[in-house]
């Protein structure tokens, strides 16, 4: 990372830091009347961006709707290019703002009225509009689908029949490149909240990493082999032609993963 970008990601999570919660709170969803439950973590759509691939995306929520999965929205909704952004994307992107936004609604609505969105996380390309002008233009997504803002990150306490889960997420700030890097931001976020499953967005990648750990059960005097979750919430954006193939940057498999939560055994299993 050049210096240029580091000063720029410092000062894109000290713009983030202004939005979020003083105090941690824990988010509580409810699917106990479910035996199973398919959690999809949607973020990076980009719409308005001239490389977002509507057309996959649409089929994804077609989906979504008709299997009446619940859904996280990861951040990075909208493109959000103004005049003050870095490069030339305000004259790029192939929507202005306003129109972004009601895209937003004409594609959600539908899955707000069922109750399926279970909140949103505001993104990097969202804060460019707090940035300049001081509007959190994801409080406004939320207020107007009547969905929960998330803030910046949220630990989550899941319930599924008889189960219980913890899960944090977060859109997330990271400037890394590799695939293993990238999977880094995620893993790092153990070292600040434990749960069994970490969901980052971001870095428009696709990937889920498993962690083996053990720890003592005191109250049968056992040791127990437990999993910790790392995921990594994809993207809906096109590769070929794009920032990402001018920087010869590797292609990443594009959509949302699923996070499959069995109500009748504590068993987390992710598809990606």
């Amino acid at each position: 990372m050049s210096f240029k970008e580091a000063i720029q990601n410092w000062e894109d999570n000290k713009h983030a830091a202004l939005k979020s919660e003083l105090h941690p709170t824990l988010n509580i969803m409810d699917l106990s009347d479910l035996e199973k439950a398919t959690l999809v973590l949607m973020g990076d759509e980009h719409i308005g961006n001239r490389h977002y691939n509507e057309a996959f995306h649409r089929q994804n929520l077609d989906w979504i709707l008709e299997t009446q999965n619940p859904i996280v929205l990861m951040g990075d909704e909208l493109e959000t290019a103004t005049r003050d952004s870095v490069g030339a994307g305000v004259y790029e992107q192939q929507e202005i703002v306003e129109q972004q936004l009601e895209h937003f609604y004409d594609l959600y609505r539908p899955l707000a009225k069922d109750g399926l969105i279970k909140g949103i996380h505001p993104g990097n390309h969202e804060q460019r509009l707090w940035k300049t002008s001081g509007v959190n233009i994801t409080k406004i997504m939320a207020k107007e689908l009547g969905i929960k803002y998330l803030g910046w990150g949220k630990l989550h306490y899941i319930k599924v029949g008889d189960q219980g889960y913890t899960m944090y997420t977060t859109h997330g700030a990271s400037g890394a490149r590799l695939p293993h890097t990238k999977m880094k931001a995620a893993i790092d976020l153990a070292n600040m909240v434990d749960a069994e499953i970490y969901a980052a967005g971001h870095v428009h990648q696709l990937a889920h990493h498993t962690r083996v750990f053990y720890k003592a059960n005191l109250r049968n005097k056992t040791v127990q082999e437990l999993n910790k979750h790392f995921i990594l919430t994809g993207s809906y954006l096109t590769h070929w032609g794009s920032y990402g193939h001018v920087k010869n940057y590797e292609p990443m498999k594009s959509g949302s993963p699923k996070v499959k939560l069995s109500g009748l055994e504590h068993r987390i299993r992710v598809s990606i």
